[in-house]
């Protein structure tokens, strides 16, 4: 009998197993095209907006403004997960030289690395160019298309691959130049980034 009334009995309703899924999150996209900046590699891109890039500053104190990784994207035409860190300038040359790290989000391995200068005076412009394509293995190859001072050669430092894209420009006084260590791109990426890094200088 009691058996009977168990199997009559109304059965127990069964707990739900499943939970609403969480709401779709979007990604945060930088509101400029200025250097999408990090904390660490794998770190999100910040959503206030940053400072615009700098148009020939009075004084040069820093790399990564002058080149975001926006900046770079449009120029390869390719989707770039890197993010831009300053580094402590070098002190040891005749100016200090000023770097941008741009590491991968994924590893944090380097993709390309960027050197800022500015030398007091310029009456030794040529001079002092010649001095910074030290690093050069062969003879710099100039950038066509450029309104101003820009060429590529191969590098000659150990451990550095691709190629060595330089720039310089009379600006405020001062000898400046900039140089970005990146991977072998198509004429038309060099013309495009030298471009801006002299128009930035």
């Amino acid at each position: 009998m009691l058996a009977l009334l168990a199997a009559c009995s109304p059965a127990e309703p069964v707990a739900s197993t499943t939970s609403s899924a969480p709401p779709p999150t979007t990604k945060a996209v930088p509101a400029s095209d200025a250097p999408a900046l990090g904390a660490s590699p794998g770190s999100q891109p910040p959503t206030t907006p940053q400072p615009p890039p700098p148009q020939s500053p009075d004084k040069v104190t820093s790399a990564c403004p002058f080149l975001g990784v926006n900046d770079v994207r449009a120029a390869m035409g390719a989707a770039l997960d890197a993010w831009a860190e300053e580094a402590a300038p070098d002190r040891s040359w005749r100016a200090a030289i000023y770097r941008c790290d741009y590491p991968s989000r994924v590893g944090g391995r380097q993709i390309h690395q960027l050197y800022v200068a500015a030398v007091p005076g310029t009456g030794r412009f040529d001079a002092v160019l010649k001095e910074w394509s030290q690093e050069c293995a062969d003879a710099a190859v100039p950038v066509a298309g450029v309104t101003g001072t820009a060429r590529t050669c191969s590098p000659t430092t150990p451990g550095k691959e691709g190629v060595v894209l330089m720039v310089a420009k009379k600006s405020h006084g001062e000898t400046r130049l900039a140089e970005l260590d990146l991977r072998p791109q198509r004429t038309e990426v060099y013309a495009k980034i030298a471009q801006l890094l002299l128009d930035r200088l």
